[in-house]
């Protein structure tokens, strides 16, 4: 006896990923069909078993993107500024774009794929949960006759009926509880040697990190008034304690972990080989291409009135309300010092509308991990853009919440390379634009092109 108890059902067997040095690709199926995805596009192989025959027909267009020499890292905010009180400087929320356009034009088809098998997957399992108790109802029904004598021998006719019911729904639940198996996106990834030591190197690293005592995401930052706030911080910020771990994502079922960064402000980061995937929801997600995210790294010193997490480190003190001069300003009684600890800064951006920002109390773990990350991204053809900033002395770096001014603008080639006051983005124009103002594309901010000496 033959069932189809799902004509629209759509059988998606496997997902396999191939990373090497020139990117990600993928292939779906097997033969004798079979659906492969890379720089070409969106590809179709049909092949006739025991003939050697196949055929392959383009589906859709591919690119091949050129590598990231200068990234786009404005990703839109007109949402993101909030008005604060009258006369302080705006505050801008810290927050990625929507899923629907931070995915990489490059994996956008193996997105819709991936989604395709989880809503099949998500209906399947919907189906089989029904059925299941279908069955054993029937079963049971089935079971209280045939285990008797009487009945069966009395209604014949009403025993035969039950069990086709019986075996009808057995039937039923058997095939849905298979197609259920073939819907789930059982994934293989395969990682080309010089990939696989950098990744899990990486991922080491990442481990090692997620043990930090405190790990915050910075969901909104504002430039200070210095004067009206008695500081001399560059910028006040609000943050949430999150965690990272080791941990995979039911979206992929691969047999490794993956490095996993809570997201207070926003869908949570899985770092699988070759891509970010970025999820908010069962239904909402991105998947970002390495090649497409810039990684920035830098020491990160902050007036800390919480308490010092024990693995960070305390380079000095502040006053609650200071004067212009960082001394105390006696005209508050009961001025007191607060610590200042130095902790590590990591920025995740990218064109398509990643912006993420996280800190870490203990900066040596997370620079281990970002020159990691330089590793993997080394190991690719493209360029992956990676920007490690440690200073001689990381104990007077100028980040927020730092006593410490601005670092001063150098001339490399005919490039003026400077940081902006507010959101500290590293910022490079043409030495020709000098004295000129324009808007900083991290935050917003109005700032003068510095002229070099």
């Amino acid at each position: 006896m033959s069932f189809r108890f799902r004509q629209s059902f759509k059988i998606l067997p496997g997902l396999k990923l191939n990373l090497s040095k020139t990117g990600l690709s993928a292939s779906i199926g097997g033969a004798p069909f079979t659906l492969n995805l890379g720089n070409r596009g969106l590809m179709a192989t049909a092949s006739i078993p025991g003939t050697g025959i196949s055929f392959r027909q383009h589906l859709s267009g591919g690119q091949n993107p050129s590598p990231l020499t200068s990234p786009n890292l404005n990703p839109p905010q007109s949402d993101f500024i909030v008005e604060p009180e009258p006369g302080m400087p705006p505050i801008r929320q810290i927050r990625s774009a929507s899923t629907e356009q931070m995915t990489s034009a490059s994996l956008s088809e193996l997105k819709d794929l991936i989604q395709t098998a989880y809503e099949q997957h998500e209906e399947t399992s919907r189906e089989f949960l029904k059925a299941n108790e279908e069955n054993k109802r029937a079963s049971k029904k089935y079971s209280s006759w045939e285990n008797g004598f009487l009945f069966k021998k009395l209604f014949k006719k009403s025993f035969e009926n039950r069990r086709v019911i019986a075996e009808i729904a057995t039937a039923k639940a058997v095939e849905l509880e298979e197609q259920l198996r073939l819907a789930k996106i059982a994934t293989e990834i395969d990682l080309a040697p010089e990939q696989a030591e950098p990744f899990f190197r990486m991922r080491d690293d990442f481990s090692a990190l997620a043990g930090c005592n405190a790990i915050w995401d910075v969901t909104a930052e504002r430039a200070t008034d210095k004067y009206r706030e008695r500081t001399t911080a560059v910028n006040s910020i609000s943050r949430k304690k999150v965690s990272f771990n080791l941990r995979g994502c039911d979206f992929i079922q691969w047999e490794e972990q993956v490095p996993h960064l809570e997201n207070a402000n926003g869908g949570d980061i899985y770092l699988y080989p070759g891509f970010i995937l970025f999820r908010a929801s069962n239904t909402a997600f991105s998947m970002i291409a390495f090649r497409d995210v810039v990684l920035v790294y830098k020491p990160y010193r902050f007036i800390e009135a919480d308490g010092v997490p024990s693995d960070s480190k305390v380079v000095g003190q502040e006053w609650a309300k200071t004067n212009k001069d960082g001394s105390r300003d006696k005209r508050f009684a009961g001025n007191y010092e607060i610590p200042i600890a130095l902790y590590g800064e990591l920025i995740l951006k990218s064109a398509t509308g990643l912006d993420e920002k996280f800190v870490a109390s203990n900066p040596e773990r997370l620079e281990r991990f970002a020159a990691s990350w330089k590793s993997f991204a080394a190991s690719f053809d493209n360029q992956i853009t990676v920007k490690i900033e440690p200073t001689e002395n990381p104990e007077s770096a100028p980040v927020e919440s730092s006593t410490e001014t601005p670092s001063q603008p150098k001339i490399v080639g005919t490039d003026v390379h400077f940081e902006c006051q507010f959101c500290k983005q590293p910022i490079e124009v043409n030495a020709e634009a000098a004295g000129q103002e324009f808007r900083c594309p991290g935050c917003g901010g109005s700032l003068v092109v510095p002229q070099c000496s």
